[in-house]
């Protein structure tokens, strides 16, 4: 009688246990995200309209800086980024990967973006009022940011 309790009990424990792990543990559930997952970039470059190269920020260092004019709207921008081997790359497909970005002084520039293509990988400055502040591009995924370019100068003419 006392192992047919004990038995009884080991088979529900397993049950349990094993729904336990089937249940909990789903793909989406895993806070590992595989590495290839992630967009991996060293550095990002900026280009104007014409295809000019305005800004190229490698590790978090540029000598570079964005300018825009007080009351006007800049040509687009658009953004290719660097990989390991300083190698120009596009900018990721994925959905879930959209581009954002933290201006210092927010009462100085503005970016704008066409709509319907927010989180996209072009932009045009916005010109408020004259002085300096700085912008920070992040490329976010499943609401972390896989990549951050450091800190641009921007200058508001």
């Amino acid at each position: 009688m006392q192992s047919i309790k004990i038995k009884s009990i080991l088979y529900i424990s397993i049950i349990f246990f094993t729904l336990f792990i089937l249940i909990g543990c789903s793909k989406d559930d895993n806070p590992v995200t595989a590495q290839e997952d992630h967009f991996q970039a060293i550095g990002m470059a900026i280009f104007d309209a014409t295809g000019a190269l305005n800004v190229k920020i490698l590790r978090g260092v540029t000598s570079d800086t964005l300018k825009a004019e007080v009351g006007k709207r800049s040509d687009h921008y658009s953004i290719q980024f660097y990989n390991n081997e300083e190698k120009l790359i596009p900018p990721p497909t994925s959905e879930n990967v959209k581009l954002d970005w933290k201006i210092e002084d927010t009462s100085l520039v503005g970016i704008w973006q066409h709509p319907g293509e927010e989180g996209g990988y072009e932009f045009h400055l916005e010109g408020i009022k004259k002085g300096n502040t700085t912008i920070e591009f992040y490329i976010v995924h499943e609401g972390h940011n896989d990549y951050r370019t450091g800190l641009i100068p921007v200058i508001v003419k």
